[in-house]
This record gives structure tokens, C-alpha cells and sequence, in this order.
């Protein structure tokens, strides 16, 4: 079978239940990079060569890999349907290397002068919410004051609140884990109990969607010269303090959603320069004393 008339008549049927946003994501890699590739190709010539070949052509490894992602996902239902028997996915592909990925955060300092600088705008909640929940950009987006549980100091993931191809989608969170109750500083649960006045409803960010909101936060940053990083960014921010803080990783990917202790440890696991001199001091008694 030819794989564009596969992906056409088996693979797009099958993919109607997914999220809208990753459907978009998917429709992105196979229109601008699979199909000009793979139409006309027999699902069972392709070979590990013709496949590195591909990958190789591509400007940036991060797109080769996103594609590769969605073309594997085709050839592996391609062979669970029966319809090749050549499961090139199972063979060692080598994909193009990607530089390590460094968020840039926010210091506790940077944080205290943000939150600051915040006192009073309409984004205040949204941002108290994102910096001290380490919430994802579609979930701070989408909390709403009923979220919110002052008495105990926590707040409830419900929604992920996404703006895609022009307009907003609102989905379940990412993943179960994602879908979570997480707790507030005592200085937050205080200060949204005051903006909260008693009987607020709706979003904490009101009508506007994730790019609006984006885009006032950093025209207010830039306006009153305030530490700033990316929405995404808050949530790496509160990661890495609370691991530098002392907090148990454990805890801090259960706070942050994470499916996986491992991508907690691989973003937000990064001792600063200080406790690298204490372990230095350490190893230098040992070895100097025995």
C-alpha cells in the first residue's frame, strides 16, 4: 500500500478523538514535512537509510524530531493493521542531536520584585497562581475563583485552557497526574482572598485567552522594567526554587503534574555553585584526612 493513500484512509480516521491541539500539531509535521517526503512511497520500501536520509535534511533537530514522531506513530499502525510487514520503527534510527534545553528563571529575589510589581493589575491572581503553583501556561490560563479553596490554601487543576488555530480550546489537563489539587503560600491564599472580593466568578484572567494574557505581562514588565521571564517559564521557575529550597523532588513533581520523577530531575535539578563548594569542602576533608 502506498503510504499517503494509508495516512488518508486509515491513520486521519483514526486520529478524530484526539485533542485539538495535538491534532493540529500532528496536521503541521504531515502536511509541511511527511507527505512532500513519503507520497507515492510503498509502506514497504522504506528503510532505515531513506529514513536518516530525511531526517538529516531538516534546518532544526527539534523538527526533524516531532516529525519522525508522527511518521513513526503511521508506520507502527501501518503494521498493527496488517498492512505492511516491514517494521522499520523497531530498528535503531539515529535521530539528529538536540542542544540541551536551559530555561531561563526567574531568582527568589527577581520573584519577590515581580510579585511586586504586580500589586494591583488585573493579571495579579493569574500571575500569584502561575509563579507560586508552578502551574503550565494552559492551566494558570484556565483556573477560575471556584478553583480556588482559601480555607485550606490550595487550588484545583480542572481545565487546560489553549488558543489553536484561532480560536480557544478548552480540554481536560494534559495527563491523570495533571489533573491535580496543589497548595498556595500562606502570603498568596492571603492576598487572592483579597482580590477575591467575596463573591467573584469567572476566570482569575477574566475574557482574555493565553495570548492576551501573554502579551500583558510582558508589556507590564517591560513598562515598569520588572525581572521577567516567558508564562512557561514561571512554572520552571518555581521548580527549580523549590528543589533549592530543600523540598523533596518527589514532591515537587507531584505539585508540578509530572508523570515521570525523571523530568522533574532532568529541568529543575541543578545545584548552584555554592552547594557545589560544600560538596568540594566535603570531599577535600575525606580525602585529606584519611
Amino acid at each position: 500500500m502506498l503510504f499517503d493513500t494509508f495516512v488518508n484512509t486509515v491513520w486521519k480516521p483514526s486520529c478524530v478523538k484526539l485533542r485539538e491541539c495535538t491534532l493540529v500539531g500532528y496536521e503541521s509535521a504531515l502536511n509541511r514535512h511527511i507527505l512532500p517526503k513519503w507520497s507515492g512511497k510503498d509502506l514497504d520500501s522504506i528503510t532505515v537509510a531513506d529514513i536518516e536520509s530525511w531526517l538529516a535534511s531538516f534546518d532544526k533537530p527539534g523538527a526533524a524530531r516531532k516529525a519522525w514522531a508522527v511518521f513513526r506513530a503511521i508506520l507502527r499502525l501501518a503494521f498493527r493493521r496488517g498492512m505492511t510487514d516491514n517494521d522499520v520503527t523497531r530498528r535503531e534510527i539515529r535521530l539528529p542531536r538536540l542542544r540541551h534545553y536551559e530555561p531561563r528563571v526567574l531568582s527568589a529575589q527577581e520573584v519577590r520584585k515581580l510579585l511586586k510589581g504586580f500589586y494591583g493589575h488585573p493579571l495579579e491572581a493569574w500571575l500569584l497562581v502561575s509563579v507560586c503553583a508552578g502551574l503550565r501556561r494552559c492551566e494558570s490560563v484556565g483556573i477560575e475563583w471556584a478553583d480556588l479553596d482559601l480555607r485550606r490554601g490550595t487550588v484545583t487543576v480542572k481545565r487546560s485552557v489553549q488558543w489553536v488555530a484561532g480560536h480557544e480550546t478548552v480540554t481536560e489537563p494534559k495527563t491523570d497526574l495533571s489533573r491535580r489539587t496543589v497548595a498556595l503560600p500562606r502570603f498568596a491564599v492571603k492576598r487572592l482572598a483579597e482580590l477575591r472580593h467575596g463573591t467573584k466568578t469567572g476566570r482569575l484572567v477574566g475574557n482574555l485567552n493565553a495570548n492576551q494574557v501573554a502579551n500583558r505581562y510582558k508589556s507590564w514588565c517591560q513598562r515598569m522594567k520588572l525581572p521577567s521571564v516567558p508564562p512557561r517559564n514561571l512554572r520552571h521557575t518555581f521548580g527549580t526554587l523549590a528543589i533549592k529550597a530543600g523540598t523533596d523532588i518527589s514532591v515537587v513533581a507531584r505539585q508540578l503534574g509530572h508523570s515521570d520523577i525523571q523530568t522533574t530531575a532532568r529541568y529543575y535539578l541543578k545545584p548552584d555553585l555554592s552547594v557545589l563548594k560544600d560538596m568540594q569542602r566535603a570531599w577535600q576533608r575525606l580525602v585529606l584526612t584519611c
